[in-house]
């Protein structure tokens, strides 16, 4: 997350000052506007909502204690960091006062400065830490104890749960984890996860707003995450539910269909999944032979699996399923594998440059499709065609 800045003064030197002198990304922090007095400031600051607000105290029309006071009544308040002069000591003890998170005298130590800002950062995280752990001690509850053990009225944020059973748990647990901190960081989802017996895991998107079509953008990092772990077994996508207090029953959904997917011989799937082997106009045989064919027309272009997957009317997560264990490789190897062989035709028929050839096999990078042929057949274009 970057932070948001607003600094304000009445002297423009120091405002260029503080902007330039200060390693601002080296903190995660972006100077967002600046402001020669307090009463531009407090439009800036209702505008822009900065988490972090630098201010002199002493302006003409407003000044910095004023603009303090005035934003204690703001719903997202940001922290106030005061400059004072010597002379404004009583001011800048009356800041302090005034929930102002700390006083910088002038002229200004940026060193000094600084160091306010770290241990300002150091308390933002530990805030957003313990706001976390707390949502998924929450979450954790909502889903084991049930809708009527808790009061979670009014929240509105769109919630997806996946469950997941691994073959070999001990081995590929941490890199599970370190896949949801990944995920963690993503800004807008919030990812929780959860061990809840020897090889089965939950993990649990939070979006902060309703009516997303979170379920599948999940599917999707489900699909990557199954390439990944060779020993995930089985995957389960819940649907989108509004409000916490909708997990209960989603967790459960979810959970069944988990148990079905081994009856279904399915190593992902969702009740959408179910509904598309059951009523698809392809069987998965003809899906799976029309996609082949679609491929081959278009694999010169820019081409991806929501695309393919929406030619044979089947979702994302069923699609790649299905297509590995028609054609023992993933869809990205597949479409790799014909580029690549018709990249080899051309180079041994042809005397086309060689990003010419990249263009003309899907690749608009020549130095990707270099790397990618390389890692193929372990010699380079140019070596290929050179060979008998």
């Amino acid at each position: 997350m970057t932070y948001k800045v607003i600094l304000v003064d009445d002297e423009s030197l120091i405002l260029k000052s503080l902007k330039k002198i200060i390693d601002w990304e080296a903190f995660d922090c972006e100077v967002a506007g600046t402001a020669n007095d307090g009463q531009d400031a407090v439009s800036l600051i209702y505008d822009i909502q900065p988490e972090i607000v630098i201010t002199d105290i002493c302006m003409p029309e407003m000044s910095g204690l004023d603009l303090l006071k005035k934003v204690q009544s703001f719903q997202v308040r940001p922290e106030v960091i005061l400059l004072s002069g010597y002379n404004e000591f009583e001011y800048a003890r009356e800041g302090l006062q005034n929930n102002a998170f700390d006083y910088i005298l002038k002229p200004i130590d940026h060193e000094e400065l600084e160091e306010c800002i770290r241990r300002l950062i150091v308390k933002f995280e530990n805030e957003k830490k313990k706001a976390y752990e707390y949502r998924k001690h929450l979450i954790h509850e909502a889903l084991t104890l049930g809708n009527d053990k808790l009061n979670l009225a009014n929240d509105e944020r769109t919630y997806v749960i996946t469950a997941l059973e691994l073959n070999k748990p001990s081995s590929d647990e941490q890199q599970l984890m370190e896949w949801a901190k990944k995920e963690r960081d993503e800004q807008l989802t919030e990812v929780f996860f959860y061990k809840f017996e020897s090889a089965r895991y939950v993990i649990v998107y939070a979006h902060s707003k309703a009516n997303v079509e979170l379920a599948t953008k999940v599917k999707s990092e489900m699909v990557e995450l199954g390439e990944r772990i060779n020993s995930l077994v089985k995957i389960a996508v819940g649907k989108d539910v509004i409000g916490i207090h909708n997990l209960s029953l989603s967790y459960q959904q979810t959970c069944k269909l988990l148990e079905s997917a081994s009856f279904l011989k399915m190593n992902m799937i969702s009740e959408e999944d179910i509904k598309n082997e059951y009523q698809s106009k392809y069987s998965p045989d003809a899906a799976i032979k029309k996609a082949k064919s679609y491929l081959k027309e278009n694999f010169t272009k820019e081409i991806g699996i929501e695309s393919v997957s929406e030619e044979v009317d089947l979702s994302i997560s069923y699609f790649s399923v299905l297509f590995k264990q028609k054609t023992g490789v993933t869809f990205l190897e597949y479409v790799t594998n014909l580029r690549i062989e018709h990249a080899c035709l051309l180079l041994k028929t042809t005397d086309l440059k060689t990003y010419e050839i990249a263009n003309m096999v899907g690749y608009s990078d020549q130095r990707y499709f270099s790397q990618v042929f390389k890692k193929r057949l372990h010699v380079t274009p140019s070596q290929f065609r050179r060979s008998d």
